[in-house]
């Protein structure tokens, strides 16, 4: 049987008013679609039940509801000013204790910031951050010593 003719069957055994999910659970049940499935549920032999379909109808809604950059990876990309400013602020936090590098790191940081701020890369406030409170970190150990 080809497939066009077993979708057109599939299509008319749904109910009137059957939605794109009662489709796709279809799909899902009888095991034409394997998208959102565990590799055991690909593997049992006997037919998937309405609850295994809907179990895995969840999941894929659920995975819907994720911020992008926990779904898609492509949109990070190592390398750019945010990233660098946040490895230098990182840099300036642990090393708050020997001043100079802790300085230049805090400096790379928020001018990594910056520049990733005018370029509107996500998350570019963060180096930013992490340059301020190396500084205040320093001043706070500073004046603590200094008194």
């Amino acid at each position: 049987m080809s497939m066009k003719l077993e979708v057109k069957q599939l299509v008319d055994q749904l109910d009137e008013n059957a939605n794109w999910d009662d489709l796709v659970r279809e799909l899902i049940r009888q095991r034409k679609v394997t998208i959102g499935m565990r590799e055991e549920e690909i593997q049992q032999s006997e037919e998937l039940t309405v609850s295994d379909a809907n179990a895995i109808m969840a999941r894929l809604n659920s995975s819907k509801s994720l911020p992008d950059d926990m779904r898609n990876t492509n949109k990070y990309k190592p390398g750019n000013a945010t990233t660098f400013g946040m490895v230098a602020g990182i840099l300036a936090i642990l090393f708050v204790v020997i001043p100079p590098i802790s300085w230049i790191a805090a400096v790379t940081a928020f001018v990594s910031g910056v520049y990733g701020m005018i370029k509107k890369e996500e998350k570019a406030w963060i180096p930013i951050l992490l340059a301020i409170v190396s500084l205040f970190a320093y001043f706070v150990i500073d004046m603590g010593m200094g008194s």
